[in-house]
């Protein structure tokens, strides 16, 4: 098996535009090339604003192009998640608001011919356990009650869809598909290049510092900074206590058979995610490849681990264990690290002593991401301001900054993140 420290898809990719090696002055900076920057540099951008991207390494070589490329509004959070942390009219607010991203996302595929293989799959959330069933029930009854589509699934029925008897049951989000997300990063680069965007890659930043931002032979005096970048942040000194991160593991089959991709998915193939606490998640591909990713509890706060035996071994187990009958070769492995808040949420706000910088950062899911880099336009330019009190850094954690302290950085964020996800997972 090949190990990386690339996803599947950006193995061999590399940085295509210069470097920032010239002192300028621009309209807007951003700072990082992931879904988050390009879908702001757009927004941007169509406001007539003059633009730059600023990345580290290339476009999509951070958690969006090494995301499992799902893009659905159950992003980490359910609609019954947000519900029990705010109330059933802000959870609606928010859903409405990720399905903005959602559509974002597709008109720019469809409208702009993006090439990234893109596959018009159902989105299937999956119980583990009668418990979490039960949360299924809720959140599917919360879903249609709101007339967004949705079916729900017994053991039975839920078998001729999915052919394994490890599931309780489950519940599909419609609006749902999977991209390769590098390759959408990649051809909205080039579609930002054409409008008269400037991107620059190979390009880290060492320092913001009000108005200007520090690289290494350059500096970029800008009128507004959007800084989108997630595990990195703190790296930046800035939002140390609200940024951490969480390692993910990924493996890529060797192409399916179609009788072997007929014994997994009888019918249409699905995009699946199940209700561990620790939940894993696969998909088929180009080329009927198997994409499967997840975590386990003895690595996902730590360190960057390389060639992980336990996740490989962990995430293979899982697909011997979900279907039997299928011998599935994997062919490529990833672990890496992703950004996350205290209580999964996404985190948006300007700075505090510089409101014209703006965060987008630990962006749970490709489409809340989209819905944030567009409302941080409007937020910049147009005063908008009704989403500040569920994104802001400082909200209400269940752990809050004194407490942090006192349990450390880490320890203070897995408690967070477990009673965070505490409605539907289970062990």
């Amino acid at each position: 098996m090949k190990q990386t420290d690339q996803i599947f898809w950006c193995a061999d990719q590399a940085p295509t535009c210069k470097p920032c090696t010239d002192h300028s002055s621009i309209e807007v900076a951003i700072i990082g090339g992931g879904m988050a920057g390009l879908a702001a540099a757009q927004a941007f951008a169509k406001r007539n604003k003059k633009v730059a991207v600023i990345e580290k390494y290339f476009c999509g070589a951070g958690a969006t192009g090494k995301s499992g490329g799902f893009i659905t509004p159950n992003a980490e959070l359910s609609l019954s998640d947000f519900a029990q942390h705010t109330d059933m009219d802000s959870a609606q607010t928010i859903w409405k608001f990720i399905h903005s991203g959602i559509e974002t996302i597709r008109n720019n595929i469809t409208k702009l011919n993006f090439d990234c293989d893109y596959k018009d799959n159902t989105g299937l959330f999956l119980a583990n356990c009668p418990r979490t069933l039960k949360k299924l029930k809720e959140e599917h009854n919360n879903i249609s009650k709101l007339g967004y589509e949705s079916q729900f699934f017994d053991t039975q029925q839920l078998q001729k869809i999915v052919n394994s008897t490890a599931y309780a049951g489950g519940m599909t989000y419609q609006n749902s598909f999977g991209i390769n997300p590098y390759q959408y990063c990649n051809a909205l680069k080039h579609h930002l290049i054409d409008q008269g965007v400037q991107i620059f890659e190979n390009s880290p930043v060492l320092e913001i510092n009000d108005h200007t931002i520090k690289l290494e032979h350059a500096t970029v005096q800008a009128d507004h900074i959007i800084v989108c970048v997630d595990k990195y942040l703190p790296d930046l000194n800035k939002l140390q206590d609200y940024v951490y991160h969480a390692q993910n593991h990924v493996l890529v089959s060797k192409p399916l058979t179609d009788e072997q991709v007929e014994k997994i998915f009888p019918g249409k193939p699905y995009m699946i995610w199940d209700s561990q606490l620790i939940y894993n998640y696969y998909r088929l591909m180009h080329d009927q490849r198997l994409l499967i990713g997840g975590g386990d509890i003895f690595s996902v706060y730590s360190q960057q681990k390389h060639n992980y035996k336990y996740g490989k071994r962990k995430l293979s187990n899982y697909i011997k264990k979900t279907f039997p009958d299928v011998s599935v070769d994997f062919e490529y492995q990833w672990s890496g690290l992703i950004g996350i808040s205290k209580d999964i949420g996404p985190i948006a706000g300007p700075d505090k002593k510089h409101p014209h910088i703006y965060y987008i950062t630990a962006s749970a899911g490709l489409p809340v991401a989209t819905a944030i880099a567009n409302y941080s336009v409007e937020y910049l330019l147009d005063q908008r301001t009704d989403f500040d009190e569920y994104f802001r850094p400082d909200r209400k954690y269940f752990i809050g900054p004194f407490t942090q302290k006192i349990l450390g950085k880490k320890l203070s964020f897995a408690i967070n993140n477990f009673i965070s996800q505490d409605t539907v997972g289970c062990f």
